[in-house]
């Protein structure tokens, strides 16, 4: 969904989409997005940016990072972003930039809303992911998962470089 800058704040600034599934695409990483995504916010011009904030809500599996099995987490995100039109600055020769101006994104002719929800997915998202705080995990020998059953390969096999310590008489 893109945000026109000419009329950014036709009817109210109010804006308002829902993401089909397949319609924001997470190239090469380790989740899916498994419920359409809800956005809505407002814009609105003050001293020269634009302001939006807004909410997004949806629902991610991501793969438990012992037992690999997928774990579903809400998304319920509030963001604030702001932008300045880049030509503002263009007939600057230097531009001293302030600490409100690092969080400020620059545009020419319009808001790309989709990339705006994908940064907030992604920055909404847990480091590490367990299924359980008690997940056993996957065998590294054999792959057998450990919550489901047992499995007799760490009991059989000693690492090569503890071997000799087996030797040793006290």
């Amino acid at each position: 969904m893109r945000i026109q800058l000419e009329n950014a704040e036709e009817p109210g600034g109010r804006f308002s989409h829902t993401y089909e599934d397949g319609e924001l695409a997470f190239d090469e990483l380790d989740f899916r997005v498994c419920e359409p995504v809800r956005v809505n916010g407002q814009i609105r011009r003050k001293s020269g940016q634009l302001e939006i904030k807004g909410e997004l809500h949806s629902k991610v599996a991501i793969p438990c990072g012992r037992c690999l099995k997928n774990v579903e987490l809400p998304v319920d995100v509030e963001f604030a972003e702001r932008f300045a039109e880049s030509v503002s600055w263009r007939n600057e020769e230097q531009h001293e930039l302030t600490r409100e101006d690092l969080d400020l994104g620059l545009v020419d002719e319009a808001i790309e809303l989709d990339d705006l929800v994908k940064e907030e997915i992604l920055l909404a998202l847990p480091g590490h992911v367990l299924c359980s705080e008690n997940c056993k995990g996957i065998c590294s020998n054999c792959g057998a998962d450990r919550n489901l059953a047992g499995c007799e390969c760490e009991a059989r096999q000693v690492d090569a470089r503890w071997e000799k310590l087996k030797d040793l008489r006290f």
